[in-house]
């Protein structure tokens, strides 16, 4: 083979554990956003009845606060930094070019990412990942040592946010114009056209800042996935995830770390909401739960009993981008005006039924697509315009 050439990785290079997190990742981003795809991107109390069914909407609010919110497009991102530092040296282990490939790759996820958060769901995470992919690329050329320093600085100035006081007569002008924000969006979700909501999306000014608005959006979020990206650049490096079973001492310990520091710091916001026990719950509590559900799949992936317990994950996990943008899809078109139009009118506790039974026809329907083609449609689109090479898609059925 020429070594000039680039050519997608191959199937056998995937990693299962991998595969089993970014499925329940998935599954995890599904649950956290049945609340923002029913209520609107800012969950404001006063604008929306979130609790139509009484008490076991409120256990299934306390639920998703503590077991989900700010945990699994953590631990996305954190799939992602490891996912670009094994292409990087995958590709050259094989004596390909690195830079080229990778550029082309987060410009793709770009446009997907801005047509996706512009005409599907503007909840959309893929064009803060690319954008913050294009800073990853410089980090990936630090050592070892390096990417793991780094992410400890990120992460722990992102966990200073909890040292900030109370509310300020600025952010008191930012919750205003919030909720006035939510309240146009209710009206448009519910009952406008499908082009009215896409002009609303490219028209709206959440913060009240103009062109500033999205620059704060977009750097607050950046700032706060790279540091995920960092640490999962970091074992990558390590090959941790590569051979669990060699690591499990590691791994428990990291365990034990994050489930006595990650849950604490997410239950005292949902006992006390605060400025303070918000910012605890989002930048500790959120990182820390996130890699005690990827310590839990690494141990959990060598017991053989739990690996055909968590096997299907795999399935969803292998075609996380297309599960991904199907997700968005399909609960857009169930809740707004535009489709079939139960926008807040079911309950967190509907919404999580929803959300489990459409995550296990997408097990379903990955199983079956799975025995019959190598990729998903979308991971097909974004490697066939990486590589420049079309990749192969059907697999060869043998009777």
């Amino acid at each position: 083979m020429d070594k000039t050439t680039t050519s997608p990785l191959l199937t056998n290079d995937r990693i299962e554990s991998l595969d089993m997190i970014r499925g329940l990742a998935l599954l995890g981003i599904l649950l956290a956003n049945s609340m923002h795809f029913q209520y609107g991107l800012f969950l404001i109390p006063d604008i929306h009845n979130y609790y139509p069914n009484g008490i076991i909407d409120r256990i299934t609010e306390g639920f998703i606060l503590l077991f989900i919110q700010a945990s699994f497009y953590t631990l996305f991102s954190f799939l992602f930094g490891y996912g670009m530092a094994f292409l990087k040296e995958r590709l050259l282990t094989r004596g390909q070019p690195f830079a080229r490939v990778y550029w082309r790759r987060m410009l793709i996820l770009l446009l997907i990412g801005y047509f996706h958060g512009v005409y599907i769901w503007d909840g959309d995470i893929l064009f803060i990942y690319a954008l913050t992919g294009f800073i990853l690329f410089f980090f990936l050329k630090l050592k070892v040592r390096g990417l793991l320093i780094w992410s400890i600085i990120l992460l722990s100035i992102m966990a200073l946010s909890i040292t900030v006081p109370g509310e300020d007569e600025s952010m008191i002008i930012i919750n205003e114009q919030l909720y006035h924000y939510s309240l146009e969006e209710r009206e448009v979700l519910s009952s406008a056209n499908y082009s009215d909501v896409v002009t609303f999306r490219q028209e709206a000014d959440p913060l009240g800042f103009g062109w500033m608005s999205d620059i704060l959006i977009q750097g607050s979020a950046i700032f706060s996935v790279l540091g995920m990206f960092l640490l999962g650049a970091f074992v990558a490096r390590k090959k941790w995830l590569e051979q669990p079973e060699n690591y499990q001492r590691l791994f428990k310990r990291v365990w034990w770390i994050t489930l006595c520091v990650g849950f604490p710091s997410k239950l005292a916001y949902v006992l006390n909401e605060n400025t303070q026990t918000e910012a605890l719950h989002t930048f500790v509590g959120g990182p820390m739960v996130a890699m005690f559900y990827a310590s839990s799949i690494a141990l959990l992936a060598t017991n053989k009993k739990a690996y055909t317990w968590l096997k299907p994950l795999t399935f969803v996990g292998r075609l996380s981008l297309t599960n991904y943008l199907m997700q968005s899809i399909v609960f857009t078109t169930l809740f707004y005006g535009y489709g079939i139009g139960i926008f807040g009118r079911v309950g967190f506790f509907i919404g999580v039924l929803i959300s489990l039974g459409f995550f296990f026809i997408q097990i379903l329907l990955s199983k079956w697509w799975l025995k019959r083609f190598k990729i998903g449609p979308i991971e097909w689109l974004w490697r066939l315009g990486t590589y420049w090479r079309r990749p192969r898609f059907k697999k060869e059925i043998h009777s």
